[in-house]
């Protein structure tokens, strides 16, 4: 009994040792996946911002330029909360080089940052710019739409 007692009393701060080699690579899986699902959360948030943008923009909701980047800079802010440091454009492929007609094309490109914990150790995808990029077939126009580049 006492040749056991000995043998735990000589080994007791391996174990804490041990946990604490085991615990650093886990703890850093962890925040990775978390930073990784924040990264696809908003590629997916982005990708329907973008196909809503197009939507609206085929059927000539908003026309102008600065209400249309201001509609979608909210629904970036709403998503990640860096809408203002957005990039918003949306081009109209003509047929008529002076207005936009029903049948022609609008192409909606947005870019922003998803969260970003700032974990260190691990690599951010495109250090965190998301890319969105929506195409719709121009279906109505009350007013003449601005692009915006």
């Amino acid at each position: 009994m006492k040749a056991f007692r000995r043998q735990r009393e000589t080994e007791s701060g391996s174990v804490a040792v041990e946990f604490a080699l085991v615990m650093l690579p886990v703890i850093v899986l962890l925040f990775g996946l978390i930073q990784y699902a924040f990264y696809f959360w908003a590629m997916q948030g982005g990708s329907d911002i973008a196909r809503a943008a197009a939507r609206l923009s085929a059927v000539g909701r908003p026309a102008t330029c600065a209400e249309f980047q201001s509609a979608i800079s909210g629904q970036i802010d709403d998503l990640t909360g860096t809408g203002g440091t957005a990039t918003i454009r949306r081009v109209y492929s003509q047929q008529d080089p002076d207005e936009v007609m029903v049948g022609d094309t609008v192409e909606v490109l947005i870019r922003f940052s998803s969260p970003d914990m700032k974990f260190p150790f691990i690599p951010f995808i495109n250090d965190g710019l998301v890319t969105a990029r929506a195409e719709s077939r121009v279906d109505f126009v009350p007013d003449q739409p601005e692009g915006c580049a």
